[in-house]
């Protein structure tokens, strides 16, 4: 026994570790980024009350508790990254003004970690406080007044652990669990790393004495810690969410329907609840809000402190939930958020951690304040707008493919695709169709057919207008419908690919006859060969200046290339009288959109079909379109192996930056077609830093827009089992995608 206060006795028995839940093996990824809205509260300063701060002192990893008279609230937290000497405060006012730096035990700047500090009751009625600091031993200190007085810091056995307590919860009998986390080092204090197991032990007198550690989960791949232990709303199962380490993939939870006993394997989290240091409460509505550090994999708010709004239910289903809120923005990498959350009578959450606040300084302690239904409102006006254009199975076609979108000057939007009569495939009776919408993509007409040659196929859609004379041509392919794709790329097909061209006068009412371009858009030895799909552009610079471009691709198959696919342009110097062949890219590329870039060069992203990589390939263009350089691949644009979209959004002078626009399902797995992504850059296609789940489910090939009020559109295939049920059109703000960091009136 070690002796730590008249009536505070822990009993250290140290044995074995109790495993209640088998290794898990590794499982499929999750998406890596959600969809659901962000509301940015960061620049709210109304909102924040600044805790502590010492200039050129590091405060960091707060913890809080509110007593009973829902006005006194302490805060503890160490002078310095985890290890340093605890500091305390004391706020009587619900956290709106803090006191000095209150009176500690000498022995509390000894601490070696972030101290948690929780309110128990014994099962005699009798409150006390405990504050915990972990690494080896993990020690404790008691106050029976209220924090009036407190213990030194003395151990609770002979173990030890990291962010010792991340959790403590009462168990229906009146003991209570801990919850903490080791990785080798700290649990016997023999300092070697081995792997990542979260613990409990146990108290059966109100916190004094704390019982031999038991393993309540571990997995083969992750490196779960920090657990976040929740109750489901009727208090009849616990969930704990698990930080990873690894961060290779999102967040996990476990679950217990037994008061902890036993525990369900460790499953992963949806994208939207991947982060740090978990901590929830109820709202008086019952919903859920938990804050923590983001550390999702694809998130415009990574490193932040955010909170997440949902359910019990969304957790327990894996739901993404209603919404996140990005509480401040953290200015140096992912260092902040250990936070302490209250609940006031009023239904004001008052949350508080550290962080790197301003640029340059060191990190202090702040809390933000706000009610969620103050936030609700915003959440849904920030939320993207989206619509089912095309259905398969409906108005006669059985599958809706290859998506395109254009807002004419006009501000009209078309919505072209193809419609497929008798399956999903290629090819086939294949029509070119077309729905248009002049409200902004709330209505949409009905389909309209462009091109219909009896049972052949007629694809492709690549529409470009002309600003100057305000021409639409609508770029198009044609093949019989008894030819597949792999008898004409061998050449043993009935007839080959072919190029055509079709003209709209009036924003795309009607639509002239289309006429076939391919003996000056095609060479002879060409096989394959498919225009966009997507869209093409103008030239706004140089000597080029009015050419319009159209990305195409063709294969050329032989012995070292069986796939034989390359990219190319296609270009019209006379308003789209004539076209002809412009810049050819190869080897192992395919389906493309090109931009012109600030300085006048063009950039071509292409479809890759290179089997060693699974990334975008990349090339430039210094004369219009008429030679290109080399191919590179772009190792953030991750893909499937499929189309995807390029957009230029905004170019200065005109507008406050270059942003340039980028979707594809965003999995670097061939054939995973899933995940929906929107990204964009501010230097041009270097780097994207912005990026966006629009769709976490089945999705493939999409096409970017810019609406006439500067929001943007995309049109794209989508699904629940498989990517080629609907195409969906969906609009939303530069908000939405930088997730609060720009504003609809910034660009």
């Amino acid at each position: 026994m070690n002796r730590l206060a008249p009536g505070f006795i822990c009993i250290l028995l140290f044995g074995p570790l109790l495993l209640l839940s088998p290794i898990v093996q590794a499982e499929t990824p999750l998406p890596r980024g959600y969809s659901i809205p962000i509301v940015d509260i960061s620049q709210q300063t109304h909102r924040r009350v600044i805790v502590d701060k010492e200039p050129g002192q590091y405060l960091g990893h707060p913890t809080t508790v509110l007593l009973e008279d829902n006005k006194t609230m302490i805060a503890v937290y160490p002078k310095g990254h985890g290890r340093g000497a605890i500091v305390m405060k004391r706020s009587t006012d619900s956290g709106l003004t803090w006191s000095k730096r209150l009176p500690t035990p000498d022995n509390w700047a000894t601490s070696k970690e972030v101290p948690t500090i929780y309110r128990v009751i014994d099962k005699n009625g009798v409150k006390r406080l405990i504050m915990f600091s972990g690494l080896y031993p993990i020690r404790m200190a008691v106050s029976e007044d209220d924090g009036g007085t407190w213990t030194p810091l003395r151990p609770i056995g002979d173990f030890g652990g990291i962010v010792a307590m991340a959790s403590v919860e009462r168990l229906k009998n009146g003991d209570y669990m801990a919850l903490f986390h080791d990785d080798g080092r700290f649990l016997r204090g023999d300092g070697k790393r081995t792997k990542f197991q979260v613990f409990k032990t146990i108290s059966k007198d109100g916190g004094l004495t704390w019982g031999r550690p038991a393993v309540i989960t571990e997995h083969a791949d992750a490196h779960l810690c920090e657990p976040g232990l929740i109750r489901s709303p009727d208090g009849k199962q616990i969930a704990v969410l698990l930080r990873e380490n690894s961060r290779k993939l999102n967040s996990f939870v476990i679950f217990s329907d037994d008061e902890g006993q036993t525990w369900t394997e460790p499953r992963q989290l949806p994208a939207a609840l991947t982060g740090d240091r978990h901590t929830g409460k109820y709202a008086p509505d019952g919903r859920l809000f938990i804050t923590f550090r983001d550390r999702t994999l694809i998130s415009p708010t990574w490193g932040d402190w955010v909170g997440w709004v949902g359910t019990y239910d969304d957790i327990a289903k894996g739901r993404q939930g209603q919404y996140r809120i990005r509480l401040m923005d953290n200015t140096k990498s992912a260092d902040c958020t250990y936070p302490g959350l209250e609940l006031l009578g009023d239904g004001t959450f008052v949350t508080t951690t550290y962080g790197h606040w301003l640029k340059g300084e060191s990190p202090f302690i702040v809390s933000v304040r706000f009610k969620i239904e103050e936030l609700d409102a915003v959440a849904a006006s920030t939320a993207p707008k989206q619509t089912d254009v095309f259905v398969s199975g409906t108005d006669g076609y059985h599958t809706y493919r290859i998506p395109s979108l254009m807002v004419t000057k006009k501000g009209t939007l078309l919505a072209f695709c193809e419609g497929r009569k008798k399956g999903r495939g290629d090819s086939g009776d294949i029509d070119l169709l077309l729905k248009r919408s002049s409200d902004g993509g709330k209505n949409w007409s009905k389909q309209q057919i462009v091109w219909d040659d009896a049972s052949n196929t007629c694809g492709n859609p690549c529409p470009v207008q002309d600003q100057d004379t305000g021409a639409i041509w609508l770029l198009m392919t044609w093949n019989r419908g008894d030819d597949r794709e792999s008898a004409i790329k061998k050449n043993t097909g009935k007839d080959t690919r072919r190029v055509w061209v079709s003209r709209s006068d009036d924003d795309g009412l009607t639509w002239s006859r289309p006429v076939q371009i391919t003996d000056t858009t095609k060479k002879p030895e060409w096989r394959w060969y498919a225009t966009g799909p997507g869209v093409g552009i103008q030239l706004q610079k140089g000597p080029w200046k009015g050419r319009l471009v159209v990305p195409c691709d063709h294969s050329l198959v032989s012995p070292d290339d069986p796939d034989g696919y390359n990219s190319h342009v296609i270009i019209s110097d006379d308003h789209g009288k004539t076209w002809s062949l412009g810049g050819v890219i190869t080897p192992k590329v395919n389906e493309c959109q090109v931009v012109e870039l600030a300085d006048g060069t063009l950039m071509i992203n292409m479809r890759n079909y290179d089997r060693s990589k699974t990334t975008r390939a990349v090339a430039t263009s210094k004369d219009g379109g008429v030679t290109f350089s080399k191919v590179t691949h772009d190792p953030v644009l991750v893909e499937p192996i499929c189309q995807a979209s390029f957009l230029r959004y905004t170019i200065s002078p005109g507008h406050d930056k270059n942003r340039l626009l980028f979707s594809n399902p965003a999995r670097p797995k061939r054939g995973d077609r899933r995940e929906m992504t929107v990204r964009m850059s501010y230097d041009e296609g270097k780097t994207w830093p912005a990026a966006r789940l629009l769709h976490p489910g089945p999705s493939a090939y999409s096409c970017l827009s810019v609406m006439p009020n500067g929001d943007i559109a995309c049109l794209y295939e989508a699904g629940k089992g498989h990517p080629y049920e609907k195409i969906v059109f969906a609009h939303f703000t530069i908000e939405w995608l930088t997730g609060g960091k720009e504003k609809s009136g910034d660009k």
